[in-house]
């Protein structure tokens, strides 16, 4: 019987994947703070975009390293990452990486890193074969070396990776698979034949910072990211960075933090609303105008019976989760 609920579900999770049609096209621009991976997400009515999160050590591995945004999300549904688009037209960062051994950890190799991603599926992490990319590219700058990254369906921690060198100017890097590779410790269970194996796979591509378990500092900044061949370069450092104060929102690890929108989702069935991995949040539905319909404490799910037809936007806050996801009612 086990096996039979085992099958139903991977069955259900390729459905998913299944679904969804690469965009071959460039992903991320600095035009919008969604991603658009698939074709579907192009659609202006799309219920499952994949927006940029933060990750770090905190949560998991007793770190205490962190992201710091430029902007707060006051006015902007909780997101921290659409008053930089509007502002600047692209991502950009501080990063403060803390030694590990100084807050509880007691690896043999300490580690510490930070992060900023996407979903290639939204809030639900399912694979996608994004093979037809033939690798990725990228417009970037960073104070530190950063690992571009492919999740993958699998591989654990062992994900297929490229060094990007750090840069103090707009930088395009254009990578097949070929470029991409994993750790040499990998588990013989986790690993793949070849990176193009991940790419078949994938489920988030990355931006990862590691501070070699020493204290470090510094800035990122993403112009663009896309299949390979898709990224144009000719970016500029806005001279709006410098009237702007950075936010130390996530400097007290409860503080309200984009990371925790991979584990959480919102999903519409008809006119019910469910939510998965939050707690402790609240919600607010509000429709095109910006006018808030409906809210309250999240539930397992809510009743939208009463609202009318159309677009609307939901926004979810709390301590451990910010995300917002629009939905259409029919």
């Amino acid at each position: 019987m086990n096996k039979k609920i085992i099958v139903a579900a991977v069955a259900a999770l390729s459905a998913v994947s299944m679904a969804e049609t690469v965009n071959n096209d460039i992903w991320f621009n600095g035009t919008s703070q969604i991603a658009n991976t698939t074709k579907e997400s192009l659609e202006p009515n799309y219920e499952n975009s994949s927006y940029w999160y933060d990750y770090d050590d905190r949560a998991n591995d007793k770190g205490g390293s962190y992201i710091k945004y430029l902007y707060d999300s006051t006015g902007n549904y909780g997101s921290f990452i659409q008053p930089m688009i509007d502002s600047l037209g692209y991502i950009f960062v501080k990063y403060v990486l803390v030694d590990p051994t100084t807050t509880g950890q007691n690896e043999e190799y300490p580690y510490n890193f930070v992060g900023m991603g996407f979903n290639l599926v939204g809030a639900a992490q399912a694979p996608l074969d994004i093979t037809s990319a033939e690798g990725l590219c990228a417009t970037y700058t960073s104070d530190n070396d950063v690992t571009l990254t492919i999740d993958a369906d699998g591989t654990g921690n062992a994900s297929c990776s490229a060094k990007l060198t750090k840069t103090a100017t707009p930088t395009l890097v254009d990578l097949d698979f070929s470029k991409f590779s994993q750790p040499t410790w990998t588990p013989a269970a986790q690993k793949v034949s070849s990176c193009a194996e991940a790419f078949a796979k994938a489920t988030a591509v990355k931006f990862q910072i590691d501070g070699q378990a020493s204290d470090v500092q510094g800035a990122l900044r993403i112009f663009e990211v896309g299949p390979k061949g898709t990224c144009k370069g000719e970016k500029a450092v806005s001279q709006k960075e410098k009237s702007a104060n950075f936010c130390d929102h996530h400097a007290d690890p409860d503080a309200i933090s984009q990371k925790a929108v991979s584990a959480a989702n919102a999903s519409l069935s008809g006119r019910i609303l469910s939510f998965s991995g939050i707690k402790s949040a609240s919600y607010e539905i509000a429709n095109v105008q910006g006018q808030v319909v409906k809210s309250g404490k999240v539930e397992a799910s809510i009743n939208l019976a009463g609202l009318k037809a159309g677009i609307y936007m939901v926004r979810i806050s709390g301590k451990s989760v910010n995300m917002n996801k629009k939905i259409l009612l029919k």
